[in-house]
Order: structure tokens, then sequence, then C-alpha cells
């Protein structure tokens, strides 16, 4: 999946990240606040050839303003449905991710998305990251447990179509790594989705004393 333009992971091309664009808005657009949206840059003739080629099929509407003309997603188009669907893919990931690890037998402490996923910017070849916090009672062999972790991690991949990665700690090796200001923290604290059980803020406080 491209986590950066998810409608383009079925809709390739320039058409999917267009229609990924007027989907996440219900204000009108110039075709060049259209193209200034889009994650990588597109020429601003083709950015108009996809418009007009979407108006033509009444999935996109324009209308004149001037010397320009304004684009919204035709949302009463039939279409309209599947395409704020497919750039909610996502969230339908992180919802679906959630309410697998809410199911586990024995609940994490948290678990995280991070990385360029989570910062909205990973794509076909990126990997999905995660960060899953067990509790210290519960030793890192438990057969639950690895069964859980490696369940997820499984099913994730099959969800997106991306590797997933899990990177697993105890909950008093995460207070370790605060008190040795790991890098990893730092981007923790900074980039991480909170996806079940406590979040970042309240999982990374440094425990006094």
């Amino acid at each position: 999946m491209r986590f950066s333009e998810p409608v383009s992971s079925v809709v390739p091309g320039l058409h999917g990240r267009i229609l990924g664009v007027l989907a996440r808005t219900d204000r009108a657009l110039t075709g060049r606040a259209v193209a200034g949206l889009l994650h990588s840059p597109a020429s601003p003739s083709g950015v108009q050839k996809v418009l007009d080629d979407l108006v033509s099929n009444g999935v996109v509407l324009a209308e004149p303003a001037g010397r320009a003309r304004l684009y919204t997603l035709n949302r009463d188009h039939v279409a309209a449905d599947a395409i704020d669907q497919l750039a909610r893919l996502r969230d339908v990931l992180l919802e679906r991710i959630k309410a697998e690890a809410d199911s586990w037998t024995i609940p994490a402490t948290a678990v995280w998305l991070f990385g360029s996923t989570a910062r909205g910017q990973g794509d076909a070849d990126s990997d999905l990251d995660l960060l899953v916090v067990r509790p210290d009672s519960v030793d890192d062999s438990d057969p639950t447990w690895l069964e859980q972790v490696e369940s997820l991690a499984a099913h994730t991949s099959l969800w997106s179509g991306n590797s997933c990665e899990v990177v697993e700690y105890s909950a008093g090796e995460v207070q370790d790594l605060i008190g040795h200001r790991a890098r990893l923290v730092t981007e923790l604290r900074r980039d991480a989705l909170p996806i079940a059980g406590a979040t970042p803020q309240q999982a990374l406080k440094r425990k006094a004393g």
C-alpha cells in the first residue's frame, strides 16, 4: 500500500493520486492547488489532463472561477463512496490492527505504529513498523504471547501488502531506553501513533527515582 496516497494503491497513476487529494476535502480547488497537494510533483499539463478526464466521466465537478476552474469530487456519483473508502485505507488498516490487538488473550502494554508509515510517507516498498510493549510479567518466550505477535504481523502484511516488522520490548526495557536517552525514544515521542494500550505520552514518561 502507498500510505502517502492510498487511492493510488488501487487506482494507479495520476488518476488515483488526484482522486485522493479531492477525496480529502470538500473545498473547491484549482488545478494548481490540486497539483500542490500531491505528495510527489506532477506536471501542470498532466494534472489538467487527468482533471479533464475525471470531469468528462462525471466523477469530478468543475465550475468557472474567473479565468480558472474549481474542482470538487462529485459526492453524488456512484463511485464516490468507493473513492472515499480508498482514501481511508490507512485508517481502515489501523482499525483492523487495533481490533486484533484488543482481542489478545495476553493484552499488550502498548501497540504503536511508528516510522515512515506513521508519518504517512510510506509507499508500496516501505516496511510497516509496529512497536509492541510486553508486560513485565510475561516472558518473551511465552507461547501464547509469541503466537499473538506473529499472527498480528502476518495479518498486517496480508491486509496492507507491506512487510510488517515488529519491534518488541518489555515495559522495563522501555524504561531502560528512556534512561539511556535512546534515539528510538525520541522518534517514538515524535511520530508514534497509538493503536492499543498505553499512549506514547503515558508509556514514555521516565519514572521518578
